[in-house]
């Protein structure tokens, strides 16, 4: 719990950068179109934001946007601002329902893929969905990754730190952050829906345990509404957030942006992860004096 004068915890920024192509597939729909609006305006949006709170974030990519060359250039541009980039796999398919060969494809496909399009280390990994079994979480770690971040953080703080997930490996779990005592999910795609309070209560919640925190945006929290023609029903305008403006998703994600900030130290991630490293072994070196 916290107490007065307690430095604040670490918390890093991550974007998944999921276009209305993999949206529509995860759902089923046929997306026909040869452009990716969504990508586009939603990856604007949320660089713009980043820069304006002069935030380094990590930038989960689907690897298979780096084979078009608009969504590359506008991924080497924020390369270029500073910003890490980790997988999202290589085509956003449900892992868990797919063949060890195809996983292993999907997790260290993808990583070779982004280093050899975008020139840079990928060393963080999440799971479309959020979906990921034991064998995935093996391959993650067989690939070379450095950390992956694809569950939902327990009710226990030992298993809301960054982990271990898999004994005798080096991976890291960086665990998404939940609301007690159900463990749903409060990201901002959420708090867009259900409510500006949503996030806040799980935000000031999240405080009080002083624990490492992951804000999670997603590409439909910046990006301008589809056109109506692409959409066609209810169901394709609320998971694409195209109920919103733009204007409104961007002043609502900025003020989320600057609540974290006030409560947390907002670093990258592979800074959260060294510090988090440090503590683990300075704590498991007080266990054994």
């Amino acid at each position: 719990m916290v107490t007065a004068g307690d430095p604040a915890p670490p918390a890093a920024v991550h974007v998944d950068l999921d276009g209305a192509r993999q949206i529509f597939a995860a759902h089923g729909w046929r997306y026909d179109a040869a452009d990716d609006p969504l990508f586009a305006s939603g990856l604007e949006g949320a660089l713009a934001a980043l820069r304006e709170a002069r935030i380094v974030a990590t930038l989960f990519v689907v690897a298979e946007d780096v084979e078009d060359p608009a969504k590359r250039s506008l991924l080497r541009r924020a390369v270029e601002q500073g910003h890490e980039i980790a997988s999202h796999s290589r085509t956003h398919r449900r892992l868990t329902a797919l063949a060890r060969d195809e996983k292993r494809r999907e997790i260290a496909g993808s990583r070779e893929a982004l280093r050899s399009a975008l020139g840079v280390e990928v060393d963080g990994f999440r799971a479309p969905g959020f979906r990921i079994d034991r064998e995935c979480l093996e391959l993650v770690a067989e690939a070379g990754y450095a950390y992956d971040s694809s569950l939902l953080a327990g009710r226990s703080s030992r298993r809301a730190l960054p982990h271990r997930p898999c004994a005798g490996r080096t991976l890291v779990e960086l665990p998404l952050p939940t609301r007690a005592p159900f463990r749903l999910p409060f990201h901002p795609s959420y708090a867009l829906v259900l409510g500006d309070g949503y996030f806040t209560r799980g935000v000031d919640g999240w405080r009080a345990r002083a624990l490492p925190f992951v804000l999670l945006f997603h590409l439909t929290d910046f990006a301008a509404p589809l056109p109506r023609a692409r959409l066609g029903g209810w169901r394709r305008r609320l998971f694409t957030l195209s109920h919103l403006s733009a204007a409104d998703k961007r002043a609502r994600c900025r003020a989320m942006l600057r609540r974290v900030s006030e409560r947390f130290e907002i670093v990258p991630t592979a800074r959260l992860l060294a510090s988090a490293a440090r503590e683990r072994d300075a704590g498991a070196a007080g266990e054994s004096s």
